[in-house]
């Protein structure tokens, strides 16, 4: 973020007349001289003999310097509680606006400079800072939403292109066990008028193909043929037999008279 346009109040507030006097105007030489180590560590001598404004305000300022934002906002809130004015005080919620804003706090940047406005309304800075974080504050819910907006179409493009392969593959995937479904009934189907031939080959056989029926039949005639052959070479002998009985009993020589 640029805070190049943020108007800062860190000047050193110092309260004459009191205890801890000679330690804070020590302090403020290191803080002019931009020695923020020592400066802190006079503050914090001058916060232990007395805890008021001045020392937890600069306090304040030299940990804000050093860009501990989180240990600066305690010590402006510290500060407010030892505010005797309301200038000062608008002074001390201003610079804890200022710390809230560094810190990316951003509303409680703004409420700390509302309330800077309320105890001193003349306060320019405040109203210049609460203008500014309010417009930023804008910018960023802004870019926030078209970063989701971005996001959103992102994974609707995604989701679309997902379910697109997705269809793309189911539909291949159809295609392909329709065509496998096809093929089956194909074969399925030649299978069956092959199976109807083989049944009509098996019905009605062609000359020259082979007939287990026919076979079979053929051997048993030839059985029986071979049977009939053997009784008709019996009764043949049979008959032969005779035949030479007849022929040897008519060549016997007469007998003579």
């Amino acid at each position: 973020m640029n805070y190049l346009y943020l108007l800062l109040l860190l000047s050193p507030l110092t309260l004459l007349g009191q205890s801890s006097n000679e330690l804070l105007q020590d302090a403020d030489r290191n803080y002019q001289n931009e020695n923020f180590g020592a400066a802190e560590e006079l503050y914090r001598k001058a916060r232990e003999k007395e805890s008021d404004l001045a020392s937890n305000f600069n306090l304040g300022n030299t940990t804000f310097k050093q860009e501990r934002y989180e240990e600066a906002i305690e010590h402006y809130l510290n500060a407010t509680r030892k505010a005797d004015s309301k200038s000062k005080n608008s002074d001390t919620h201003y610079n804890l606006g200022n710390a809230y804003f560094q810190n990316q706090q951003l509303e409680e940047a703004v409420e700390a400079y509302k309330q800077a406005i309320r105890l001193n309304p003349e306060n320019e800075e405040a109203k210049y800072n609460l203008a500014y974080t309010k417009e930023l504050m804008k910018i960023m819910q802004q870019q926030q939403q078209d970063q989701q907006q971005d996001q959103q179409q992102e994974n609707q493009d995604e989701n679309s292109e997902e379910q697109q392969e997705n269809q793309e593959q189911q539909d291949q995937e159809n295609q392909e066990q329709n065509s496998d479904q096809q093929q089956e009934n194909q074969d399925k189907q030649e299978q069956q008028e092959s199976e109807q031939d083989s049944s009509q080959q098996q019905q009605e056989p062609q000359a020259g193909t082979f007939d287990s029926t026919r076979l079979e039949k053929q051997t048993l005639d030839s059985l029986d043929a071979a049977k009939l052959l053997q009784i008709i070479q019996s009764e043949e002998r049979k008959v032969q037999e005779k035949l030479r009985k007849y022929n040897s009993n008519r060549k016997k020589p007469d007998k003579d008279w």
